[in-house]
């Protein structure tokens, strides 16, 4: 019964306006450049990222996000480059999309320890529908049971398309980041019908991380580098049409462990903590980050899992540029 209603759902919105909403992970901190394409080459060195989520393991249609990063600076050039694949996978393969990403960002130094950070991002999707799609017409009220016969048809059962994106960031070096970007800006057709108003809705992010060291105790305008213990706390505010949410994450490095807690809300009815926990060793880094479960339907589980992966090659040279690895 709760694959045929998703599969109703997901029909129904097939045919009428496409609201379009993007992937999203719990704590973008362990989520490399997500937030912003000024962002890759953050970590000043060669950089390799995998992060899965998965949500409400307790239904039987399960929703699942896998997405690959590598990204790399070059200093005496003052630019960086990366490339991101994303899968989404959306109750149980009936809705798949697969975003391809080529990252370019160029630095500028404003003064001593403090950039401007510009960057742009060009994607391909490839979005399929499964075959297990059951229309509102294949219902039979009176029997309660699902027939093998429709009269829907959709024009397409796969879609592809360029999308591109922008966004800047100023940063005081390993102390302070604030951005914004715009993902979508074309606002690409998504549909499998061709209507006009199925498309890909434009989405603006607005973020902000400072960073406190612990051992070094470096103010705003102090000690550029950091120690392997320092706190972080990190805002974003992003919006799609009529999409709102807001993330709002403190974490704690005290080497090698990494702690910390994350809330997000969608600021009306919708609001989910999160806990992170995680090791860094040499340049390997891991972390687990669980939604608290909030719901009063206990039998739909918690809402999500996420397991973060990061690998970092480190480059022997002095960088002025901000050293962050998480």
């Amino acid at each position: 019964m709760k694959k045929f209603c998703i599969g109703i759902l997901l029909a129904i919105c097939s045919f009428t306006s496409v609201w379009a909403q993007d992937y999203s992970f719990s704590n973008h901190n362990n989520v490399p450049f997500s937030l912003n394409p000024s962002l890759v080459g953050g970590a000043n060195a060669i950089r390799f990222g995998l992060n899965y989520r998965q949500q409400w393991p307790a239904l039987g249609n399960k929703y699942h996000t896998v997405r690959f990063s590598y990204d790399q600076n070059f200093y005496k050039q003052m630019c960086s480059i990366g490339f991101a694949y994303a899968y989404d996978n959306m109750a149980a393969g009936t809705y798949q999309v697969n975003d391809f990403d080529l990252i370019y960002s160029h630095t500028i130094r404003t003064t001593e320890g403090q950039f401007v950070r510009l960057g742009v991002q060009a994607s391909v999707y490839a979005n399929f529908m499964g075959g297990n799609l059951v229309f509102e017409d294949q219902y039979n009220p009176y029997y309660r049971e699902v027939t093998n016969e429709t009269l829907e048809n959709l024009e397409h059962d796969s879609r592809v398309f360029p999308d591109f994106s922008a966004g800047a960031s100023y940063i005081i070096e390993n102390k302070l980041t604030v951005g914004a970007s715009v993902y979508h800006i074309g606002e690409p057709k998504n549909g499998f019908l061709d209507k006009p108003d199925n498309q890909l809705q434009r989405k603006l992010v607005f973020h902000a991380t400072y960073f406190h060291d612990l051992q070094y105790k470096n103010g705003l305008f102090s000690r550029d580098d950091l120690s392997s213990n320092y706190l972080f706390a990190t805002v974003n505010f992003q919006k799609q049409d009529v999409f709102k949410s807001l993330y709002v994450s403190v974490c704690a490095l005290i080497s090698p462990m990494l702690i910390g807690a994350s809330y997000r809300t969608d600021l009306g009815g919708i609001h989910t903590p999160s806990v992170t926990a995680g090791v860094q060793f040499g340049s390997f880094q891991a972390n687990y980050v669980y939604d608290i479960f909030t719901s009063r339907k206990k039998k739909n589980g918690s809402w999500s899992h996420e397991l973060n992966l990061i690998y970092v090659i480190r480059v022997k040279e002095k960088y002025p540029c901000p050293v962050v690895y998480w």
